[in-house]
């Protein structure tokens, strides 16, 4: 089915993208008419802008094309916005940060949490406006194309149809055996979306299909494997014959239509159109479906509990999300000092699915069905405009259905200022209060190896924090406080448990690059402390390194040499259940004290990049566990290459 969706979409881009090439406004080339030969006139100049959505299509979060030299050799999903992160080993499989304030549900897929890094949703779209086509390839590959191949291949092309009508492809695949049994991973994603932008409209609308595919291996049969000398694909794994899939489409949309009037521009001499009032409607469809098949031998005991029959292999679970959200916007003059913006919303969700249920007979299996829905009410106040107090507060309340009662407030408050000669220096302070019902796989699931009927009260945590931010002087320093009630974890069980006992968490984090001449060196530090390690695990303090030299060759080609370094503190390091794709609570060994070393050498030649990688060269050299999850050990050294095109016509 999903390389059904794939040729589909390939062909249409094939067919569709052409003709759209055609359609790009070009004025660098005139025919006149009577002539024969063609006229050369003023070319336009390449411009690219990117902006994400925020509330529901209500705001734009402005963000910049990824052409930075720096950093490029650090592709991996995982780790790309984190410092360390508890992950299981290969390129492709579940992995989740350890910074505690940047956990969260970035997809309405309880079960897909541990993958949300490999996949896009709406939340994550970045949509484009350009002058001219732009188009770039991104490749990766492993050192050996026919042994523990990992390969990446990521292409976005953007182009306007018009000055305000964009369109956007990406696809992305990915494949990785890994360099243990069993591993191996495969995923990808296509997506179009299409934009757009003029006075009165904002329109915006795409479609994704994501896949993913993972062997189980259930991890190594004994951490001590790793120092018996064996070669790493004859290390026993728990599990040979074990797989998981996850498969999702999302369609969404985003319009409104603005109300306002023409104020004229002194400076450019034209009207400018300032809107007044917004009408907005926003809807997404989310399907997914999750498999896991078991076909291991019937002696196999990894798992503790089987509750169908021998015949029965596979778990099915289906979700669908339906929402439809009408939003109405009372715009802020920016030529006041004192006026600010409003909004209201209202919002109505449908979810419907069915998951593995009651055995009838050894035959026969009746599943249970997923219905409900909820309604919702909400409202925001905000000021973003100017160099005065910016500030966004927003909250919603669940009138009825299954989560009613759930309420959400969350603020944010910046100051721009000037630092030590960076004008755009600021100090920004967050904070939210949440009443959350539990999610309704949390209380309700069955499946072939777990089931569980829990009745949990909404959690309620308060959190705030404070951000102090340089960017010139590349300087970032946070700290967060979260106070939680009826706190929701994974159990040692690996099944989803509730405490009633308050759990404090507080985390400083400091990020600052450091530079000499050719000389660069950038530390990044995170300190977190939870009141109750019995409910919740996290390393006291972990790091990220990064130093190199930097130098020209030819006067053309822009080169880094250095290396990285990632490292936390030992910790109970959360356990992975291979059947449902979370991560759980244990309490018998302790993980981390290693650092996990990268070299590298980064090449900009124009707008291409180059990188080569030689990852965690320290299992060629220093004693210790490189795992950070238990049984599930990081990869020996091995070597990356990378390369990356962009092209703007």
């Amino acid at each position: 089915m999903l390389k059904a969706r794939f040729t589909i979409f390939s062909m249409a881009i094939l067919i569709v993208f052409p003709a759209l090439l055609k359609a790009q406004p070009r004025e660098g080339m005139k025919l006149q008419e009577g002539q024969d030969e063609v006229v050369k006139e003023k070319e336009i100049e390449s411009k690219v802008k990117l902006w994400y959505l925020k509330g529901n299509g209500a705001f734009q979060d402005s963000t910049q094309l990824d052409t930075l030299h720096d950093y490029s050799h650090i592709y991996h999903p995982v780790f790309k916005n984190t410092i360390t992160a508890t992950y299981t080993g290969n390129y492709g499989n579940p992995g989740m940060t350890n910074n505690f304030f940047q956990r969260g549900q970035q997809t309405s897929f309880f079960f897909l949490q541990s993958r949300q890094d490999y996949i896009l949703t709406p939340e994550k779209v970045k949509y484009l406006n350009t002058t001219t086509p732009y188009t770039r390839f991104d490749f990766s590959q492993s050192e050996n194309k026919s042994k523990n191949n990992e390969t990446r291949f990521d292409v976005i092309h953007s182009q306007n149809v018009s000055p305000f009508w964009n369109w956007t492809f990406r696809t992305n695949q990915e494949k990785s055996d890994g360099q243990y049994s069993a591993q191996d991973a495969k995923n990808n994603f296509v997506a179009v979306n299409t934009n757009y932008n003029r006075d009165q409209w904002n329109v915006y609308a795409g479609l994704i299909s994501n896949s993913i595919k993972n062997s189980e291996n259930g991890g190594l049969t004994s951490d001590s494997i790793i120092f018996n000398g064996q070669k790493p694909e004859y290390w026993p794994v728990n599990l040979s014959e074990s797989k998981s899939k996850f498969n999702s489409i999302n369609y969404y949309t985003t319009a409104e239509y603005r109300i306002g009037k023409y104020d004229f521009n002194e400076v450019d001499s034209v009207d400018v159109f300032r809107p007044i009032i917004g009408i907005m409607y926003s809807a997404e469809h989310d399907r997914y479906t999750q498999e896991f098949l078991d076909e291991e031998d019937t002696t196999n005991t990894f798992f503790e509990n089987t509750y169908y029959g021998p015949d029965y292999t596979k778990d099915v679970i289906k979700f669908n999300r339906l929402s439809n959200i009408f939003q109405l916007k009372q715009y802020e003059n920016p030529n006041r000092k004192y006026s600010f913006g409003k909004r209201a919303f209202l919002g109505h969700e449908i979810y419907r699915g069915s998951t593995p249920g009651f055995e009838v007979n050894d035959s026969t299996h009746q599943r249970v069905d997923i219905k409900h829905s909820n309604l919702y009410l909400g409202g925001g106040i905000f000021r973003e405009q100017g160099r005065f107090w910016l500030w966004n507060f927003d909250g919603k309340i669940y009138m009825a259905g299954r989560n009613a009662g759930q309420v959400e407030l969350n603020g944010i408050i910046a100051k721009p200022f000037t630092f030590w000669g960076d004008s755009t220096a600021s100090v920004v302070f967050t904070g939210s209060l949440e009443n959350i019902v539990p999610d309704y796989f949390q209380e309700t699931f069955r499946s072939n190896h777990f089931k569980w009927d829990n009745d949990f009260d909404a959690e309620q945590r308060i959190t705030m924090g404070a951000k102090f931010n340089v960017p010139q002087r590349k300087l970032e320093i946070a700290a967060n406080y979260a106070a939680i009630n009826n706190f929701l974890y994974n159990n040692y069980e690996a099944i989803p448990d509730q405490t009633k006992t308050e759990i404090l968490v507080m985390s400083v984090y400091a990020d600052k690059d450091f530079n000499f001449r050719n000389f660069h060196f950038r530390t990044r530090v995170l300190w977190q402390k939870s009141s109750e390690k019995e409910y919740l695990h996290l390393p006291e303090w972990s790091a990220f390194v990064n130093t190199y030299y930097q130098f020209t060759i030819s006067k053309v080609m822009f080169t880094q040499i250095g290396a990285d370094m990632r490292y936390n503190t030992k910790y109970y390091a959360d356990a992975y259940a291979p059947s449902t794709g979370l991560f759980y609570l244990q309490n018998e060994t302790e993980y981390g004290n290693y650092p996990y070393i990268d070299i590298y050498a980064n090449l900009r030649l124009k707008r291409t990049r180059v990188f080569f990688k030689w990852v965690n060269i320290g299992t060629n050299f220093l004693d210790g566990t490189y795992m950070t999850t238990p049984n599930y050990p990081m990869p020996r050294a091995t070597f990356r290459l990378g390369v990356s095109w962009a092209f703007y016509d």
